[in-house]
């Protein structure tokens, strides 16, 4: 089987689209080796992705930009162009996602699916480029065999939005980041606070320094812990309202003397800072960057305090702390914390939580899901 895998975001960018990019070629390419996976590509680019070494080095996986000659790239990869290319590289079944699906598929009979990782794209720039993507997303569903939510509210809002059949929509949940496996040396722990001038216990925040990221929720919670010596570590790059915002709050919270900002951890040092962490706190869990890193976190074996939310229960299961606000967050975490029967019982759970996304079970899922719409369409053929 080969499996056309579209998505222009997944090459070129680091963005939600291309992180779940990255893990679910991973996850097929590891489990399922015998098959072709092309990533198509309106435009090269001069600079590869460093995150994207070990996928362009893989031997299941191709790499298909349109050919020289062909002077409007983007009308290639958005209409029926990369229909004539998929066909021409015999590709049996193609995926999009967020981009959508070329309009050359719709009539064509051709095996499609669709997942949306941001149903209402949210993310988007503005509203304008909201609006569009939405029109081409609702495009897609009509011409995809089978559209994929990551959860079960994405999956209603499909439903409800777009108005598809529900038995077409299925819930493929994400896997965790395979690097959180990985074991660290105890002797390195001491090395990487040394290199990163951590505090000796801390809280640990990973992502963006925006208005709806909730800084402000988390920094009151830091206030409220019952133990005074945690400090809250942020890892990200400062923004304007980060200088303005956030850092006043720490100024008029007197809790400077426990705040640190870091630029940027190496990827291999990830898992052991979340280790050190006496929890990592997830201050918005609406958006599905935020619930990769509940499972991630769980999985490197750190402890998860979060916004209560339904997609964080559904990704967090019975292995993280859920909190209203910040009083009752700060609450529950020093329950957790000051109690080392809870923390680890806490912590067993989160563990037991992570195997319902693994690699495996992702690949298993998706290969089914491009086995059942190949069938149909021979099926349909007859």
């Amino acid at each position: 089987m080969v499996v056309g895998y579209g998505g222009r975001k997944i090459i070129m960018e680091n963005t939600d689209t291309s992180y779940y990019g990255r893990i679910l070629i991973k996850a097929l390419s590891k489990h399922y080796p015998s098959n072709y996976y092309i990533l198509y590509s309106p435009k090269r680019s001069e600079s590869r992705n460093k995150r994207l070494t070990d996928i362009y080095n893989d031997k299941s996986v191709r790499v298909k930009f349109p050919r020289n000659y062909i002077h409007n790239k983007t009308r290639w990869y958005f209409n029926s162009g990369i229909v004539k290319s998929a066909k021409a590289h015999g590709v049996n079944t193609f995926h999009g996602i967020d981009d959508g699906i070329a309009s050359g598929f719709l009539g064509s009979n051709f095996p499609t699916v669709f997942t949306m990782t941001d149903p209402l794209y949210k993310s988007a720039k503005n509203w304008v480029e909201r609006m569009l993507m939405q029109r081409r997303a609702r495009k897609s569903c009509k011409i995809a065999k089978r559209v994929i939510a990551l959860n079960e509210s994405d999956r209603q809002i499909i439903i409800d939005h777009y108005h598809v059949n529900p038995d077409d929509v299925e819930v493929v949940y994400p896997c965790f980041f395979e690097g959180c496996d990985e074991s660290v040396p105890e002797n390195m722990f001491e090395i990487i606070r040394s290199k990163y001038h951590l505090p000796e216990r801390f809280i640990l925040y990973k992502g963006r320094f925006d208005k709806d990221d909730n800084l402000k929720e988390a920094m009151q919670l830091l206030h409220e812990l019952r133990n005074r010596k945690i400090s809250i570590v942020l890892l990200g790059y400062r923004t304007p309202y980060f200088d303005s915002v956030v850092k006043e709050q720490a100024h008029d919270l007197h809790i400077f003397h426990r705040f640190k900002q870091v630029d940027k951890i190496h990827h291999n040092d990830l898992t052991a800072v979340a280790k050190m962490a006496q929890a990592v706190i997830i201050p918005n869990t609406e958006r599905m960057r935020d619930n990769y890193k509940i499972i991630n976190a769980q999985r490197s074996g750190a402890l998860v305090i979060c916004k209560d939310s339904p997609k964080a229960r559904e990704f967090g299961g019975d292995g993280a702390i859920y909190y209203t606000d910040f009083i009752d967050g700060a609450d529950k975490l020093s329950d957790v914390l000051e109690d080392e029967t809870k923390k680890e019982a806490m912590l067993k759970a989160s563990r037991e939580n992570t195997e319902r996304f693994t690699g495996k079970i992702l690949a298993d899922h998706m290969i089914h899901i491009y086995r059942s719409v190949l069938m149909h369409r021979r099926l349909f053929q007859r």
